[in-house]
């Protein structure tokens, strides 16, 4: 199939943003719920120290997702713009090159991440009841750099192509392994949390092979081009920019949990070993809740850089709409179920009902103004899907780094444990703010004759700068 013949530039916006989405939504969910599914047994098979311990490691982990997400977005935003525009060799050289950048980055952070941790733990003040299980857990995720880098830029490939039924496909089979040898590593060999981590690195790794196995036995459109496996600074440049603000995003993510926890350390001494569990089993609940985002965001991204390699602008702006539309409405359910019923979720880790009353606490607040999730979201992603890497760095950056952090030590030295919680709104409601007005101005310059011609020129220059 051709890019003219291609249904994403043909197809009902609606329906189209429907069936893309969901495969991937449906991926992410199964992946995420066993992500929850780990938690809790670790929490049932070791105890609330160890989801304490787990959670400590979990910025560092998210470091190195956030790393190799940079690289592996990046270089699907510029194959999918190659595809809308009918260039498959560009597509599959900017491919061929960025499977070597990512096997070379992946290894650099895992020697780094290994070396360093027992420092980094130091750094981040982690308490020492936590510190062993946060060692035990962090050392077999910080030493598979190269097979998680190599899964995530294999897995964007197939992403920017739109398949997103394989990639949900590999999610599925990821996840299953992943929950199966959880269970035997933390019930039957009674490996702890190690084993939980194991378990992980394994599931990624037959994930990896299964890949590369569908990879090679279809002729796709992008392909693996020997020639091309080379540093190409244009073109890892380029893919670094537009990925960066991915970058921005979940490493704030992981930052705010650095801060946060030194944020309870520091305003709650005596509760803080509590506290900081207690944030651990409502972070796995919250992942789990963003995965549907992550998977209509995924889908506008390769949507909007389809129909703007084939300047169909006006399906751009229209595929925004229906997309800030789903998610806000998304975020709107989650919000009224949170503030009412967050309990029944927080059940399922642990019996210990002092844990589940700081996490019941934490997200009566947090959850506020969660139904302009959307907006947050899907608008920087329209930017890096474009090609327009400043103002997509600059809008991820925004909600965690420029509002978010200062708000959060501000509250939490004048309001103590609640005022950590109270900075999620309030960051939230002025972010969505900027965002909107910002975006909104761009869409409409974009789909102005005399300004696309501008922006096209802009895109031309990079495109000869990558070939």
């Amino acid at each position: 199939m051709t890019a003219k013949e291609s249904p994403i530039l043909t197809q009902s916006v609606s329906r189209l943003f429907f069936t893309m989405a969901m495969p991937i939504i449906l991926g992410l969910l199964v992946n995420g719920l066993y992500t929850f599914v780990d938690a809790i047994f670790i929490s049932r098979a070791v105890g609330t120290d160890a989801i304490g311990g787990v959670s400590a490691a979990f910025p560092i982990h998210m470091v190195m997702i956030s790393i190799s997400t940079m690289l592996a977005s990046g270089m699907a935003s510029i194959v999918s713009r190659h595809l809308g525009a009918h260039q498959d060799v560009l597509a599959s050289k900017v491919f061929s090159a960025s499977v070597l950048l990512s096997i070379v980055v992946g290894v650099g952070v895992s020697i780094l991440l290994v070396l360093g941790r027992e420092h980094i733990f130091s750094w981040m003040n982690t308490p020492m009841a936590l510190r062993p299980y946060a060692l035990e857990y962090i050392t077999p995720i910080a030493s598979y750099g190269l097979i998680s880098f190599s899964y995530a830029i294999l897995s964007d490939n197939f992403r920017a192509q739109g398949q997103n039924v394989l990639v949900m496909t590999l999610m599925v089979l990821s996840a299953i392994m992943n929950a199966l040898l959880d269970y035997i590593f933390l019930f039957i060999f009674e490996w702890g949390v190690e084993g939980a981590a194991w378990a992980t690195v394994l599931a990624i790794s037959i994930s990896l092979l299964i890949a590369l196995f569908m990879f090679n036995r279809r002729d796709y459109r992008v392909k693996f081009l020997w020639r091309y496996f080379r540093f190409i600074p244009g073109i890892h440049k380029e893919s670094v920019l537009l990925g960066f603000p991915i970058f921005l995003s979940y490493a704030g993510f992981a930052l705010m949990l650095v801060m946060v926890n030194l944020a309870i350390v520091n305003v709650a001494s005596t509760q803080a070993q509590l506290l900081i569990s207690a944030h651990g089993i409502f972070n796995r609940t919250f992942m789990l809740i963003f995965l549907p985002v992550l998977g209509m965001m995924i889908a506008f991204q390769t949507f909007a850089g389809f129909n703007y390699g084939a300047k169909q602008y006006q399906r751009v702006k229209e595929g925004l709409k229906v997309a800030i539309f789903y998610t806000c409405v998304y975020g709107l359910a989650w919000t009224l179920f949170m503030l009412s019923h967050s309990d029944w979720l927080f059940k399922l880790f642990t019996e210990d009902q002092s844990l589940i009353n700081a996490a019941v606490d934490m997200a009566s607040i947090f959850f506020i103004a969660y139904l302009l999730i959307g907006i947050r979201t899907i608008c920087p992603a329209l930017f890096q899907s474009l090609g327009f890497a400043w103002p997509a760095i600059l809008l991820n950056g925004l909600h965690n780094y420029i509002l978010l952090l200062p708000i959060l030590w501000f509250l939490s030295l004048h309001f103590g444990v609640k005022g950590i919680w109270i900075a999620f709104p309030v960051a939230d409601i002025l972010g969505a703010i900027i965002i909107g007005v910002y975006t909104g101005r761009f869409i409409n310059k974009l789909t102005n004759t005399q300004v696309n011609e501008h922006y096209l020129d802009g895109e031309k220059k990079s495109n000869e700068a990558i070939t």
